[in-house]
């Protein structure tokens, strides 16, 4: 699946919820609203996050009858991303890369304003 993630090249996101299922197995609306924000948080696209959460819940649905204890689980989704645009430039280690390149002005700088 393609996540479109305009802002960021980060490659792997782990979020964990408290897994709830109805008694058909499928998450229940607490758990899916609780995924939803965290993946939208993550700057998801809406149409991926939608598909992680169905693809998610049928997993639960299918998983859930095989556990001993299914009550007493917790749910860890990992979400490996693909950087589909190798060469667009990730504002935050860009970001961090002028930090740490940061040098004291020249004399005939000192003074001076710098549009930004």
């Amino acid at each position: 699946m393609k996540i479109k993630r305009p802002s960021t090249q980060q490659t792997k996101i782990v979020i964990s919820v408290a897994m709830k299922t109805a008694s058909s197995g499928h998450l229940i609306h607490e758990t899916v609203r609780d995924m939803e924000y965290i993946l939208g948080y993550h700057e998801i696209d809406f149409d991926s996050l939608m598909e992680i959460i169905e693809q998610t819940s049928d997993f639960a649905a299918r998983t859930t009858p095989t556990l001993d204890d299914p009550k007493n689980i917790d749910l860890d989704i990992i979400v490996k991303i693909s950087n589909y645009n190798p060469r667009r430039i990730d504002l935050d280690v860009y970001i961090i890369e002028l930090r740490e390149n940061r040098r004291e002005p020249t004399p005939s700088e000192k003074d001076d304003i710098w549009p930004i």
